[in-house]
């Protein structure tokens, strides 16, 4: 049972060498960003569901526009999610510039 452990962990090990050995070669990555903000809008009982729902609209709109590459919320440039209340409801509006991961 040892013998099996000691396998997990070095098997581990490589796999980690090798996710992180990229960042390390020199290859140059970069972002490809759009000039322009695209929105997604929810409405919510809760704020923090609000805003949640308000990223995720944000996202499925960017894959319906352009593809899956461009509806990364979180490499996405000068992004703002502002809320306020309607009623006993909050409505979001997530605002931001799609980017898309490009290695060069």
């Amino acid at each position: 049972m040892k013998t099996f452990r000691a396998f997990i962990r070095i098997g581990a090990l490589f796999a980690l060498t090798f996710a992180v050995a990229p960042a390390f070669t020199g290859a140059a990555q970069a972002y490809q960003c759009k000039a322009n903000a695209y929105s997604g809008a929810a409405t919510k009982a809760g704020l923090f569901m609000a805003k949640a729902s308000a990223r995720r609209s944000w996202e499925q709109s960017m894959k319906e526009q352009f593809d899956l590459s461009w509806s990364v919320w979180s490499i996405a440039q000068n992004k703002s999610i502002e809320c306020h209340m309607t009623g006993t409801k909050h409505t979001c509006l997530a605002l931001a510039n799609p980017c898309r991961y490009v290695v060069q």
